[in-house]
């Protein structure tokens, strides 16, 4: 089980296939095991590298409020890198892992060749939904007093991820059994993060790298992410039809192509550039 010791935590990855670095991290509450169906397609071409967030899957779960951030993060993902020998990466993720990703861009362009925004409102800048912010209240509150069922419960039955109850109502195509894995501090610590996002929306036109902002027909995301897609110079929008915030779960093949569809773009322009 690969770890990296970054920051005086361990941070788990896996590395699948080879060629020009790829590195994706999943949302709040789940882990590199939501890749699963992109995978095969991702690593034909390119040397995937997932990785768990803080709090998240393998990795370490601290236990101080003030170790948990998106700043933070952002540095586990550099470690990451430097521990994996990658100068320059595409970088990306779903939800919080976009939002990592983006300040990590911000903070480090010169590690970034490209930025892949998946299905986030976390990257747009913006404070959390208001609604949202009353859910994870109290998701915060059961985590730490009650422990991690009743917030599955709670996160299954929520719009962000109806359209995936409704293709797999039984398991929600893994997210049951990634949110009961996680440590409550993880969890509650997480969520805070994203609620305490520094990140604001005037940053985002200083992104100066090829951008892939990735949402869904029926996405909460969906207003924030063409928010996003607009203040970035060099962005691409997509929107999948029929899916919503799971998009990589919800239609695997489409997303899929859509990704690729964007690397391969970007890829031509890099090798003309040489």
């Amino acid at each position: 089980m690969p770890k990296a010791l970054t920051n005086g935590i361990q941070i788990y990855y896996e590395v699948h296939g080879e060629g020009f670095p790829l590195i994706l991290s999943w949302g709040v509450g789940g882990n590199s095991d939501l890749w699963q169906d992109q995978v095969a397609d991702l690593s034909a071409d390119y040397r995937l590298i997932l990785w768990d967030a803080r709090g998240h899957g393998k990795s370490d779960t601290p236990r101080q409020r003030d170790q948990y951030g998106i700043p933070i993060s952002a540095d586990d993902l550099l470690g990451l890198m430097d521990h994996l020998g990658v100068e320059k990466a595409y970088v990306g993720g779903h939800s919080l892992g976009a939002g990592v990703a983006t300040v990590f861009t911000l903070e480090h362009p010169e590690r970034v060749e490209a930025l892949l925004i998946m299905n986030s409102a976390t990257a747009s800048g913006r404070p959390v939904r208001p609604e949202l912010k009353v859910a994870w209240e109290r998701q915060i509150e059961l985590a730490l007093t009650v422990g991690m069922e009743p917030v599955v419960e709670e996160v299954v039955s929520h719009p962000d991820v109806w359209v995936t109850a409704k293709l797999d109502p039984v398991g929600i195509r893994g997210m049951k059994a990634a949110y009961l894995a996680l440590d409550p501090v993880g969890y509650a610590y997480s969520v805070l993060s994203i609620m305490d996002n520094e990140h604001t929306t005037d940053r985002l036109k200083d992104i100066r790298v090829p951008t892939l902002v990735l949402t869904a027909e029926h996405d909460p995301a969906l207003p924030l992410a063409r928010i996003t897609a607009d203040e970035i110079p060099d962005s691409r929008l997509v929107v999948m039809d029929g899916a919503g915030h799971l998009a990589n779960l919800d239609d695997p093949p489409a997303f899929n192509r859509h990704v690729l569809d964007f690397l391969g773009e970007v890829d031509r322009r890099r090798n003309q550039g040489r």
